[in-house]
């Protein structure tokens, strides 16, 4: 790390949306030479402070500091000329337009004529220095599993070599291959001189790659320190804010309430449309947990997807009891069924709808037309319920962080309880406390009767679950596993190897 003044600094930085207060005289300094973790429960304003040091928010007060001198950029084309690169979290590809295309249209020096060879020239240049498997050149992105997006978008910003690279929650959907790859990549630039801004929220990676850290509470930092200055329990008690971690729950062990009960879930020589995986056979009974552990594109979300309906599919599926036809998810969900897909603002929630309308989606309350006011009561009382911090049920989905966007659609989706509950990544880009808090609300589910089927890319959260595990290969099914199963173990059926 240089001495000098910071590569990027802003300090007091406040920052409101309507009511909410986002930011309240942030702070973060981060070095030329250094990967600066920065973390924060959700909610905290990480988000938002990255996106003001991007150009994609102006902030309400304090100041934007490149290397010792004040700036202000209107926009992310401004900051990245300025050497100040963000990935957000959510990538903004083109789903239409193929890598080759999308990596092109993230080039600002591209030309405006370009050959198709010169683009798919482009993709081989940018993932030999990282180590990032970008897919094929001519693949259509919305075609692509999300982690392949995700190295996308970073393969993007890296183009313009920026002095200080933010990646918000980049690992959230690599598998531990390719988070290895990701970071000595990262300390490739550092020790260059450049400088990485990593917001997570796995302090594994924290303490094993990061350098200095920052910690966000409420809007305000509440930590700055080296990483060799502090522990892992620390930074945890911090971001708990004095809050118990509970306890890895007690196995699921069915109970003679629903004993001879139909199974929540049947599946049949059950195959994804176009998945070139052998089909799949498998029941779920009421009361039981099942993990799918995958990393990203081998077909556990896509599997997943098709038992909820939203996927084409054939084969046989029942939902407790009852027949249903594949690829429907009206039935899916009459015959007791629920989902919380992987993408939480795309295909779970409406945006520009108020939490409440969000909450009542499923069964609005009324007879003929939606009242109102017990719409507004019931969904503050849920709201608090289930954590979900905000200014209030009328306050819109696209106004929360992405965990409590999460807790949101975990609160539809298990009032009234499901028959069966399929859930792909719950607890992606979720803070230490919101994950545990999911996990507990999932095995709840399950020991209240339902079936649950769990899709996760993290090992660790696999074993956390404590349900049995199945590891899907390119759409192949292991045997079942025990979810006490060592983590080399998981890792190398992960990747097709035998164990």
């Amino acid at each position: 790390m240089t001495s000098g003044p910071f590569a990027l600094e802003l300090s007091s930085v406040t920052k409101s949306f309507g009511a909410v207060r986002a930011l309240s005289g942030a702070r973060l300094g981060v070095k030329a030479g250094e990967i600066h973790a920065l973390l924060g429960e959700n909610g905290a304003g990480k988000s938002t402070l990255v996106s003001i040091a991007a150009g994609l928010l102006r902030p309400d007060g304090g100041q934007v500091r490149r290397s010792g001198t004040p700036v202000s950029f209107p926009d992310p084309r401004a900051a990245r000329h300025a050497g100040v690169a963000l990935v957000p979290q959510h990538d903004l590809l083109v789903d239409a337009a193929t890598v080759a295309d999308n990596l092109a249209l993230l080039d600002p020096l591209a030309p405006t004529f370009e050959s198709a060879r010169a683009r798919r020239a482009r993709v081989d240049r940018l993932a030999r220095p990282s180590d990032l498997d970008l897919g094929s050149p001519d693949a259509r992105v919305e075609d692509l599993p999300v982690g392949t997006r995700q190295r996308i978008g970073i393969a993007g910003a890296l183009q313009t070599d920026p002095d200080v690279l933010i990646l918000d929650e980049p690992t959230a959907v690599l598998s531990p291959d390719e988070t290895a790859a990701l970071f000595r990549a990262l300390r490739r630039r550092v020790e260059g001189g450049r400088a990485v801004v990593l917001i997570t929220h796995r302090l594994a990676e924290v303490f094993e790659g990061a350098d200095r850290l920052t910690l966000l509470s409420r809007g305000r930092t509440l930590l700055e320190a080296s990483v060799s200055a502090t522990t892992p329990g620390a930074v945890a008690a911090l971001l708990l804010g004095g809050a118990e971690i509970t306890a890895r729950p007690a196995p699921l062990s069915r109970s003679e309430h629903h004993a001879g009960a139909p199974s929540a879930l049947s599946l049949g020589e059950f195959r994804p449309s176009g998945s070139p995986a052998p089909p799949v056979s498998l029941s779920l009974e009421p009361e039981e947990a099942l993990t799918l552990l995958a990393i990203d594109g081998n077909g556990a979300d896509l599997l997943g997807s098709a038992v909820a309906g939203v996927r084409p599919a054939r084969g046989r599926v029942a939902v407790a009891g009852k027949s249903i036809a594949p690829g429907d998810p009206l039935a899916f969900r009459a015959a007791g069924g629920a989902f919380i897909p992987a993408d939480r603002r795309a295909e779970g929630l409406v945006p520009g709808l108020s939490l409440a309308e969000n909450l009542f989606l499923r069964r609005p309350p009324g007879r003929f037309t939606i009242d109102r006011d017990a719409l507004a009561a019931s969904a503050a009382d849920r709201l608090r319920r289930f954590g979900v911090r905000a200014s209030g049920p009328g306050a819109r989905a696209r106004e929360l962080s992405g965990g409590n966007q999460q807790k949101l659609l975990l609160a539809r989706e298990l009032e009234p309880p499901p028959a069966l509950l399929v859930a792909i990544h719950p607890t992606r880009g979720l803070d230490l406390a919101s994950s545990e808090d999911v996990r507990a609300r999932l095995l709840d589910a399950a020991r209240a009767g339902a079936g649950v089927l769990v899709v996760t890319a993290d090992p660790e959260e696999a074993q956390e679950l404590g349900a049995p595990i199945r590891v899907v290969y390119r759409g192949a099914l292991s045997p079942l596993l025990p979810s006490a199963t060592d983590l080399g173990t998981l890792g190398r059926l992960m990747a097709g190897l035998a164990p």
